[in-house]
């Protein structure tokens, strides 16, 4: 399948589908078009490699919010059962 990311097209494959490839493309180029108007960045490696970092970010936060809700469903599912065996 063909995308194109800030101008470039490039060919990719990927078992998600073509669905999911064009909603990493439109999040991608979105992402590129915050860093240009909000940074001074004019290559498109500067960009591109900001605009990685950005997401990045992105990813270990919600990484620790998953962890975070992980840890708060074993507690509650803990107290449920305790509970539970109360009755």
């Amino acid at each position: 399948m063909e995308i194109q990311i800030n101008g470039h097209k490039l060919v990719v494959k990927s078992a998600e589908g073509d669905e999911h490839l064009r909603s990493v493309e439109d999040y991608l180029n979105n992402k590129i078009e915050e860093v240009k108007e909000n940074t001074k960045a004019a290559s498109t490696l500067d960009l591109a490699l900001l605009a990685a970092l950005n997401i990045t970010g992105e990813v270990i936060k919600t990484k620790e919010t998953v962890i975070k809700i992980g840890k708060r469903s074993q507690q509650m599912n803990k107290e449920i059962n305790r509970r539970i065996g109360q009755a």
